[in-house]
């Protein structure tokens, strides 16, 4: 049984790349990998996505 119903697919899902700095673009690549790793994920689980 999977916890993510239709109803949940039937939603947007939404993931904020987010860095504050221009420093922390160029050094902070481990939380980069992350949040467009998140994005990966939500299309694995067909989640439709803008981007």
């Amino acid at each position: 049984m999977s916890k993510i119903t239709p109803a949940h697919m039937a939603r947007a899902a939404f993931v904020y790349i987010r860095q504050s700095t221009a420093y922390q673009v160029v050094n902070n690549l481990e939380s980069q990998r992350r949040q467009y790793g998140l994005v990966e994920r939500a299309r694995q689980l067909d989640w439709k996505t803008s981007s």
